[in-house]
């Protein structure tokens, strides 16, 4: 333990100001005492989902309109989380934050295909198990660019940077994809060596929007008809910031969700892909206990983040807003037989695994993860929590049919506070959640409201001194909140076809191409119409 905690030491400085040789070293002088250890290690299986919500689950909520009995199993034999979240909602970011444990501030994660830099990734949660001796696997939708050091990682790594296909043909047959992720945990299962712990993160597609529902549970819902929500007005709708209303939340509403104003076929197939996801999770823990393991093998159930199914005209994620940020979150441990089918009301996070796992194996959480061990909750030693958790996004393809905002600030039990910061022109919103739980009423500007925002507001500016933004505006590629210098000669070289869709959208509204950057209305006509972010 003496060498344990040498190595936690070694990493107590934020990573971009670590030498990655140091890193390296005192992780070496790890596996020297990780390899000593006498205790039996549990296995740990993660099994993460794709945009769920956690109402969709009838643990959650009873009158979900599908049933998931084996995930309720693992609900009525664990820990339910009431209040999960995620930090950043999108799947990309998302996905780093539970691999590293960090906020997008700290793990530098903001688009789609890019890795992990390697002396984070070295501080990750699959690879600390994999040097202290855990048989480690990745399967499905692994979310984040790929490098030579991820697969080194993991002793089967059978993962998409991206999303994957719904169908595989594998073993002469064409299987879905949770019925492929199905067989390969168990193939995975029967891999690791004897005696040897394990430790696999198994990511399903669904129920995100390009997934389909398996065969067998196509039409399931055929026959019931969806209420709207409380919310899906137009009146509700009015009351989002305008760049919320000409996001892309807005585009999927009109395009998806809500497509010829029949919300029915959308809600349909995004619950029917769950019922896949919870047979397949049936099938899984069933293997477990054919070949003896159950008893020792800890399940985490979560999702990257959750979904709009129309809450004040919106659909997609992407925004700070409840519908979006929570998930469930369900923690089993068998070896915990005192305390099952308990439900937590904390604030807990997505980057609260990465720690619970190093925890549950033995390790020293490092310095540098921002989450917080779960176990203290789930074994009720836990006299203090979190009373706050910080919200990030800065993603924002440049090909997508409408402009993704992008937004920071922070929740608590009480209050949630945001920043919209495209351009610089920063908008804002306030609200009481003990009064609002629907966050309709903003109170940032409200008269009798200025003191609790300004508070708000200096909050937020104390934690972001100590987590800066990190997004480097990148030319021809996503923008920057803050990006005012464009050099247009070089994107023109780089970027030829998208700079004349831009360069005939600025000489038909005879704008100039300062006001083409500095004005956020006509920039986002611009991209709008040139269908480029830029």
């Amino acid at each position: 333990m003496i060498i344990l905690r040498c190595a936690a030491a070694a990493i107590q400085a934020r990573p971009n100001t670590i030498r990655l040789s140091l890193v390296i070293l005192a992780l070496l002088s790890c596996t020297i005492a990780y390899a000593n250890a006498d205790t039996v290690r549990p296995n740990i299986l993660i099994l993460l989902t794709d945009d769920q919500r956690p109402d969709t689950l009838t643990c959650y909520d009873s009158a979900s309109p599908i049933r998931t009995p084996e995930i309720d199993r693992l609900a009525s034999l664990g820990t339910l989380f009431r209040h999960a979240f995620v930090t950043t909602p999108i799947c990309c970011v998302s996905r780093a934050s539970i691999l590293t444990g960090r906020y997008a501030a700290n793990h530098r994660v903001h688009n789609f295909n890019v890795p992990l830099d390697d002396e984070i990734f070295a501080d990750s949660y699959p690879a600390h198990l994999k040097r202290s001796g855990y048989f480690t696997g990745a399967l499905g939708k692994h979310g984040v660019g790929i490098t030579a050091q991820v697969r080194e990682s993991y002793d089967v790594f059978d993962a998409q940077a991206t999303q994957g296909p719904r169908f595989r043909n594998y073993l002469g047959k064409r299987m879905h994809d949770a019925e492929w992720l199905t067989v390969r945990t168990l193939e995975f299962l029967d891999q690791v060596p004897a005696g040897q712990a394990f430790c696999l993160q198994v990511n399903y597609k669904e129920p995100h929007g390009t997934s389909v529902p398996a065969p067998e549970d196509d039409n399931l819902l055929e026959s019931k008809f969806f209420q709207r929500g409380a919310t899906d007005t137009e009146a509700a709708f009015k009351m989002n910031p305008l760049r919320v209303q000409q996001g892309l939340n807005r585009w999927c509403y009109i395009n998806e969700y809500n497509k010829d104003g029949n919300i029915n076929p959308y809600i349909r197939q995004y619950h029917e892909k769950i019922v896949s996801v919870d047979r397949s999770v049936g099938a899984i823990l069933e293997g477990l206990s054919s070949r003896g393991l159950a008893g020792n093998t800890v399940v985490l159930f979560l999702s990257d983040h959750g979904l709009h199914l129309g809450e004040k005209q919106l659909s997609g994620k992407w925004t700070p807003y409840e519908q979006s940020l929570r998930i469930p979150f369900i923690y089993y441990d068998p070896r915990n037989q005192e305390r099952r089918g308990l439900e937590n009301q904390q604030m807990v996070l997505n980057i609260d695994l990465a720690p619970t796992v190093l925890e549950l194996a033995g390790l020293a959480v490092p310095a540098s993860m921002d989450g917080l061990s779960l176990l203290p909750l789930v074994q009720g030693q836990s006299n203090s929590w979190r009373d706050i958790f910080y919200i990030e996004h800065y993603c924002s393809p440049p090909t997508a049919p409408w402009f993704i905002p992008r937004h920071e600030g922070y929740r608590t039990e009480k209050e949630k506070f945001i920043r919209w910061v495209d351009m610089g022109h920063v908008v804002e919103e306030y609200f009481d959640l003990q009064t609002d739980t629907e966050e309709i009423n903003n109170l940032a500007g409200v008269a009798s409201a200025e003191d609790r925002v300004e508070a708000a507001r200096s909050r937020f500016k104390e934690w972001r001194k100590l987590n800066p933004v990190n997004y480097e505006h990148k030319l021809g590629g996503v923008p920057h909140f803050d990006s005012r210098d464009i050099d247009w000669a070089r994107f023109e070289t780089e970027k030829p076809k998208e700079f004349a869709r831009i360069k005939a959208q600025v000489e038909r509204l005879g704008v100039t191409w300062q006001q083409a950057v500095e004005d956020w209305e006509i920039r986002y006509t611009i991209g709008k119409n040139a269908r480029y972010w830029y």
